[in-house]
């Protein structure tokens, strides 16, 4: 990766303060609070706010790179962290000054925390939690069936559908009431601490002045294409965490020579996500965007699978690094996950599965 300074701020935080806790906020029931502290203290929750709101206003590829450095430290971590950045992005980007200008310093300085809940909005079929207007104000009816960091949070970005197939989006208080309603937290394979629930709403009533903004289907879309790309960061954030892994054991030079060929696959990787990023990429030269995500996933799975095999028996054991990296490739491989996605992650491994000509 680039000498950019953020970056290697990013990074030596991973290698000195998240990867020695990495095991510990894996097993634990909680979210990693001071895990997140650090970060905001070094500034890296304002990443994504503008700087006239007391962010850093970073370019897209120094966000990624930022993630992927706290992903190869701290997947828990990374899994909160993003939620909060996420959220940054899309208020920032409003229209709504003067909401951004009551919200975004504290977001950016770590004083409040948002997370997210509108991958929902992507699932095919009725949808889950909608919206209606009443007066001025927008009533959420529903369930947002994934909202994480609950109990850490102080907001979160919601959004529903309006009757018009229209997106609404909101930042609402997390303050649970008789309009809003946290599930218990669910089980996953890992990042259980992420403390991830289900949020019911029940004529959840969000005035104008919360109003962040409304999208149509078509800038949804594209809008899963900018997601695809941001979330890449996650499966090359593990994949390095991986190599490093291999080359923890110097004495076997297999080893090393397989941290080689996975490392030499991220760069590439993240040279072709940083070149559909770039607007002077003329369009059929960008690639496609949910490609490249499935092309980092299966390499995120295959690096982490390198050192769960490196590993021997030992890696049957919950606290191993190899098999944290492993549960949390899988997590990845989940994360804003579409049909095309899916199906795209599976062309791929089927590719790979079929037989050389003779």
């Amino acid at each position: 990766m680039p000498n950019d300074p953020i970056v290697e701020q990013a990074q030596t935080i991973a290698d000195e303060y998240l990867l020695p806790r990495a095991a510990q906020a894996d097993l634990a029931t909680t979210p990693p609070v001071e895990q997140i502290r650090t970060l905001a203290g070094a500034g890296l929750l304002g990443l994504t706010t503008p700087a006239e709101f007391g962010g850093k206003g970073a370019p897209p590829s120094v966000v990624r790179d930022c993630l992927a450095a706290v992903a190869s430290g701290c997947g828990v971590t990374a899994f909160v962290y993003f939620q909060h950045i996420v959220g940054c992005r899309h208020l920032g980007g409003c229209s709504n000054g003067d909401l951004k200008e009551r919200l975004l310093p504290d977001f950016a300085a770590g004083r409040r925390f948002c997370s997210l809940a509108f991958s929902h909005l992507r699932r095919p079929g009725p949808p889950p939690l909608r919206v209606r207007s009443d007066g001025e104000a927008w009533v959420f009816d529903g369930a947002a069936p994934w909202m994480t960091g609950w109990g850490l949070a102080d907001e979160v970005l919601l959004a529903g559908v309006l009757p018009d197939g229209h997106s609404a989006w909101v930042v609402a208080p997390l303050v649970e009431s008789e309009s809003l309603r946290a599930s218990p937290p669910a089980r996953f394979c890992a990042m259980n601490a992420s403390a991830t629930v289900a949020l019911e709403c029940r004529g959840l009533r969000v005035e104008p002045e919360r109003h962040v903004k409304t999208m149509t289907p078509i800038e949804l879309a594209a809008d899963t294409d900018r997601a695809n790309i941001f979330f890449t960061a996650l499966s090359l954030g593990v994949a390095r965490a991986a190599v490093r892994l291999l080359r923890s054991d110097g004495r076997d030079e297999r080893l090393a020579n397989a941290a080689n060929v996975f490392e030499q696959e991220v760069d590439s990787m993240r040279t072709a996500v940083n070149r559909w990023d770039d607007p002077e990429t003329p369009a059929d030269q960008r690639g496609d965007a949910t490609k490249l995500r499935a092309g980092c996933i299966d390499l995120g799975v295959r690096a982490s699978y390198g050192s769960v095999a490196a590993s021997g028996g030992a890696a049957n054991g919950i606290e191993h690094p190899a098999q944290r990296l492993f549960r949390e490739a899988m997590v990845y491989a989940l994360v804003a996950q579409t049909r095309d996605l899916r199906l795209a992650t599976l062309d791929r491994l089927v590719q790979e599965a079929e037989p050389a000509s003779p």
